[in-house]
């Protein structure tokens, strides 16, 4: 540990780019490209969305972003990672959910590589990224038919004794003896209102 600290709180938010020669606490949010010459930790309950260059890592949170650690990168039981990983030294602790490479080879490459990949996709901000996102399609509501097919109820017949029961044919839906002063629930509601009225 360094002798100065810089602790992100928890509802604090910030998209941009880290830079630092100093530990890092992150406990709220950090949308962007973290890079410091020591050690970054992120706390449980911290949403991390960046690449990150550091000396040292401690993950407890949620990462999302390519890692390069010059010395060591654990991940705690509390852990989510997604991004490819380049440091010497892993430990992962026994519940803590990773998805991507681990390169524990050259880490200058892999510093290169990470830069190169940001040079070509510069990191939007969230709200950027919003604006540019498609809406989703819109969904459309089922055929009025196919809503009233399915709320009538089977109609049953008895069979008469020895006589196999009829079934109805599943093209045509079974008919309904009409009752005087009912309204059938195809009329338009100005209709139904006239016709309760007398």
């Amino acid at each position: 540990m360094a002798d100065k600290e810089t602790v992100i709180g928890v509802e604090t938010r910030i998209a941009g780019e880290i830079r630092g020669d100093e530990d890092l606490i992150v406990k709220g949010r950090v949308d962007g490209k973290i890079q410091l010459s020591h050690s970054l930790t992120v706390d449980k309950g911290a949403i991390v969305q960046a690449d990150v260059d550091v000396k040292s890592l401690l993950v407890a949170g949620t990462l999302v972003g390519n890692i390069v650690a010059s010395e060591s990168v654990r991940l705690q039981a509390s852990a989510r990672v997604v991004g490819d990983l380049a440091s010497p030294r892993l430990l992962m602790e026994l519940g803590a959910a990773y998805r991507g490479r681990v390169d524990m080879g050259d880490i200058e490459a892999a510093r290169a590589a990470v830069a190169a990949r940001a040079v070509a996709r510069p990191v939007a901000s969230s709200v950027t990224a919003a604006r540019e996102r498609p809406a989703p399609p819109r969904v459309g509501a089922p055929p009025r038919s196919t809503v009233l097919a399915t709320k009538a109820p089977p109609r049953l017949m008895a069979p008469a004794s020895g006589e196999r029961p009829a079934m109805p044919s599943p093209a045509t839906p079974p008919a309904f003896p009409r009752v005087a002063g009912a309204v059938p629930s195809v009329m338009p509601a100005w209709a139904k209102k006239k016709v309760r009225r007398r």
